[in-house]
């Protein structure tokens, strides 16, 4: 039998609880979250024909993320946060979204935050917040803590929290080129160069016929390492799973000045393309100045070269040879000049040419 102190204990409980929902109701809110993976840097990706993108939308708290995510992609976090205090209601400031993936990276947590923006009662706004995976993470899942914080007029804090679940997986077989370094990007009259290029096994495969191989026929580059053997991602140390290949080389001192290509290539089974990266060398004429910037047409797209400690941006050329390299040519005043008198000259002597062959008939 419920007495009437019990019956008022249960009550004050309900209208506790109540107004704690209405006031739950109120403030920051995440009300949508959507996921992008971008797989454009890693080509072996390309290789299999995988669409660029891979997308999901409308990520429900607690649940788990339905997207195709491997070591080394690019994700984005797309979240929508609102300020869901009525019109008359606080408005917030310094509004920011944090997302903590637990454990990804080697055991540590990888943790992002979004630009801060102010929210008025009643609108919403849309932040990204980008990751890119680990490359020698391993496969599982992970946690990924979604919170968003802001600031109202009093000083008084809201936030919003969410949380999902991140399952990285691992293709069969995934290796890549994960670093190249030319040394130096530029070579005057000193033309000795330095070329190193680091490859990785990401897959869930130990593979034993891997080649590595620089070459660039215009610059005498011809050198390859085959029946390398690296072991599987999951099971192996980083040394392991990695192999680092470093060539010196010289350059022809013949060589005309311009930028020229050199292809990093990494075959699967000794030839087997896998996966490929273009690094540029500028050659200059020994003891001349610099005459700006050259222009390389065509191509597949921006590479990123290291030069003299500094990483720059070049189109890629499509092809190799001495059509690759681009050399300025120009034609100086005095050789202009002797060239129009030359022409002028000629005309003069057909004019006089002509009239008098004419005067010769009458």
């Amino acid at each position: 039998m419920i007495t009437t102190n019990m019956k008022q204990i249960i009550i004050i409980f309900v209208m506790i609880l109540l107004a704690s929902q209405l006031s739950l109701a109120q403030g920051l809110k995440i009300t949508e979250i959507d996921l992008n993976v971008d797989y454009d840097e890693a080509y072996t990706y390309r290789i299999e024909k995988k669409d660029r993108m891979n997308s999901v939308s409308g990520i429900s708290n607690n649940s788990k993320i339905n997207a195709d995510i491997f070591p080394g992609a690019n994700v984005t976090f797309t979240l929508r946060i609102e300020n869901s205090f009525p019109s008359s209601g606080s408005s917030l400031k310094g509004v920011f979204a944090r997302i903590t993936l637990e454990e990804i990276n080697d055991g540590d947590d990888l943790e992002e935050e979004s630009l801060d923006f102010d929210l008025e009662p009643g609108d919403d706004y849309r932040v990204d917040v980008k990751f890119q995976i680990p490359l020698d993470v391993d496969s599982g899942t992970y946690n990924a803590l979604m919170e968003a914080e802001g600031d109202e007029r009093n000083g008084t804090t809201q936030g919003a929290n969410m949380a999902a679940k991140l399952e990285i997986k691992r293709q069969s077989h995934d290796i890549r080129i994960i670093r190249t370094i030319l040394e130096p990007g530029a070579i005057e009259c000193e033309r000795k160069i330095r070329l190193s290029a680091e490859a990785m096994n990401l897959g869930s495969n130990p593979e034993n016929q891997i080649a590595l191989e620089f070459k660039s026929e215009i610059l005498g580059i011809s050198s390859i390492d085959g029946d390398i053997f690296l072991e599987s991602s999951d099971e192996a140390s980083i040394e392991e799973k990695t192999y680092e290949k470093t060539l010196n080389a010289a350059i022809s001192k013949s060589l005309n000045a311009g930028i020229y290509p050199i292809f990093v290539n990494l075959y699967w089974r000794n030839v087997v393309l896998f996966d490929k990266k273009i690094i540029y060398l500028k050659v200059k004429d020994c003891g001349a100045a610099p005459t700006g910037s050259q222009q390389i047409e065509g191509g597949e797209g921006p590479v990123k070269v290291i030069d003299s400690g500094n990483i720059t941006e070049q189109p890629v050329i499509s092809g190799e040879g001495p059509s690759a390299a681009i050399s300025a040519k120009f034609i100086s005043t005095p050789v202009l000049m002797f060239i129009v008198l030359g022409a002028f000259i000629a005309f003069v002597l057909i004019i006089v040419a002509i009239f008098g062959y004419g005067k010769k008939q009458k």
